[in-house]
């Protein structure tokens, strides 16, 4: 059996009239601008300072699509219905003990 070519599995899908917004995109932590590099530093042995990260107060967060109900998706009920079932399968097995899985 074969899903036909104009299957559609999701119920709700992508607004395509939405887009992310330009300034969305901003780093969750930025370099503090308060921050000054400390007297005693010594680049030879410390190695190139870098200022301090903290919390970006413009981070939004990742940006999530919005979903809207997809207009070809149709739901059926009697799907994976089944007027009977004949037969049950039963697996049974049991570990010896000193058995050794690799």
């Amino acid at each position: 059996a074969k899903k036909p070519e104009d299957w559609v599995d999701n119920k709700q899908m992508d607004d395509p009239e939405d887009q992310k917004p330009e300034d969305w995109e901003k780093p969750q932590h930025v370099a503090d601008p308060d921050a000054k590099k400390p007297d005693d530093w010594d680049d030879d042995l410390d190695g190139e300072w870098e200022a301090p990260m903290i919390d970006n107060p413009d981070y939004k967060g990742e940006w999530i699509h919005p979903k809207i109900p997809n207009p070809d998706y149709e739901e059926d009920s009697n799907l994976y219905l089944y007027k009977s079932f004949g037969y049950i399968g039963i697996d049974v097995w049991q570990v010896k003990s000193g058995t050794i899985f690799d």
